[in-house]
């Protein structure tokens, strides 16, 4: 007999599990296909980032800030794999929301974000299993394509982004660029 721990070591994905359970899954759409991204939102972005990458083997991936046109928040992104983690910082001392997040957390973990078939559909699942909408869905373009987003609460200050990104070409999410240094 198989047991819980032997299933997952063999299994590539959830499907496999499920199918081993008997349950059926739905591959229509409105899916969460699978993690996206982390977000930090921490005082220095620039340092936060390079401590990853000196001591866990993260790669600078990409970047936006005052050079790309944002002037409120300064973000780098770094990657492992197919692990991606972004640290948003603010740019002017006014920024109340990061302000008054690190005043409540310190620097600490503010979205988790998941890549999605149909932002629409799980959006509305979501709603309707009890998610508060903190941003409805929302779409950004740059010359690499286009994103669809949209971002939920459940509990406390951690949010929940879906990201719908079929046809985008670019390094990360519109809006940023290869990172400034190596």
């Amino acid at each position: 007999m198989s047991t819980p721990e032997s299933i997952s070591n063999n299994v590539k994905d959830f499907s496999e599990i499920n199918k081993i359970n008997g349950v059926k899954t739905n591959t229509a759409v409105g899916e969460c296909l699978n993690f996206s991204h982390l977000t930090f939102w921490v005082g220095n972005a620039k340092q936060a980032a390079a401590h990853f990458c000196v001591h866990f083997g993260f790669e600078p991936w990409a970047y936006k800030g005052l050079e790309t046109g944002s002037r409120e928040e300064v973000a780098h992104v770094i990657r492992q794999n197919d692990i991606f983690i972004v640290f948003v910082s603010a740019l002017l001392p006014c920024n109340e929301l990061i302000g008054q997040y690190l005043i409540r957390h310190a620097d600490g973990v503010k979205d988790i974000a998941f890549r999605v078939d149909n932002i629409d559909i799980v959006v509305e699942r979501a709603k309707s299993r009890g998610a508060n909408l903190v941003k409805d869905i929302w779409q950004e373009s740059d010359e690499y394509g286009s994103v669809r987003m949209a971002v939920i609460s459940t509990v406390g200050d951690t949010t929940h982004t879906f990201v719908e990104q079929h046809n985008y070409k670019g390094r990360f999410l519109p809006g940023f660029r290869p990172p400034l240094t190596q």
